[in-house]
């Protein structure tokens, strides 16, 4: 240990004083703090999900739906009606050969479903990729324990659907009038029956008001966080059961 000179009052000071203790002038240079520049957070990178030839964020799919018609259908239903239409045509007069054309054409228009839709933030898209495959795509990437997913049929359609509660802002029953419909067109087959008196009509209009009874089905209207809303198909003795399980989830995520 040195001494040194105060350079104030000369006095003879150890070199390891902080101050002069004859005059308190300061012997060390005051520490500088240098600042350590702080990284900046990383954002969170939003995980991309691709399907139908567009890009998700993957976080905000609110749900994933498709209806499908089932395959069976298309041997059982539609290959008789083109067929009886063919027949119509060649065997009946026009009235009665344009009659059974149009409904024929109706029945298949309606049982002829293929449709996928995803609800994102804010938007509802199409998807006209195979839904099978999308949705498997979509449960492999979210946990299954974090979804409400559906499976259900009715007589002639495969409706299924995944749902992210946390991207749920409303939800509710709504209504499905596609069977009413069918009812309808029953009826008026049955009336133009009575009025030209042909038995085909009676019993075109009994199978259409029959088809429509067979094809029943629910939905529930989803808002996503975002404002998009998206109808999901259900059998009609499910939709209860479906509302209660999302009502479960949503009400368990709050409290946690």
């Amino acid at each position: 240990m040195a001494l040194v000179s105060c350079p104030e009052c000369s006095n003879q000071v150890s070199d390891a004083a902080v101050s002069c203790p004859s005059c308190g002038h300061p012997m060390q240079p005051a520490q500088q703090k240098i600042a350590t520049p702080q990284a900046k957070p990383k954002e969170d990178k939003k995980e991309l999900f691709k399907a139908g030839g567009s890009n998700f964020v993957l976080d905000e799919i609110a749900a994933v739906s498709s209806v499908k018609t089932r395959n069976w259908v298309y041997l059982a239903i539609v290959l008789p009606i083109i067929i009886a239409i063919i027949a119509a045509w060649m065997k009946m007069e026009w009235p009665i050969a344009v009659g059974v054309t149009i409904a024929g054409m109706m029945i298949i228009s309606i049982f002829h479903v293929d449709e996928g839709k995803i609800a994102s933030t804010g938007n509802i898209t199409d998807i006209s990729e195979n839904m099978d495959v999308v949705s498997q795509r979509y449960h492999d990437s979210i946990s299954d324990g974090d979804l409400i997913i559906y499976k259900g049929r009715n007589t002639f359609v495969d409706m299924n659907f995944s749902i992210n509660p946390e991207r749920v802002a409303e939800f509710s029953q709504a209504s499905s009038n596609s069977h009413i419909w069918l009812y309808a067109i029953g009826m008026i087959a049955i009336a133009l029956g009575y009025e030209l008196n042909t038995p085909l009509f009676y019993a075109a209009g009994a199978a259409i008001a029959v088809l429509g009874f067979m094809i029943r089905k629910a939905s529930i209207e989803i808002t996503g966080v975002g404002g998009a809303k998206v109808q999901l198909y259900t059998k009609a003795n499910d939709v209860k059961r479906v509302l209660g399980d999302l009502t479960q989830s949503i009400e368990s995520a709050n409290k946690a």
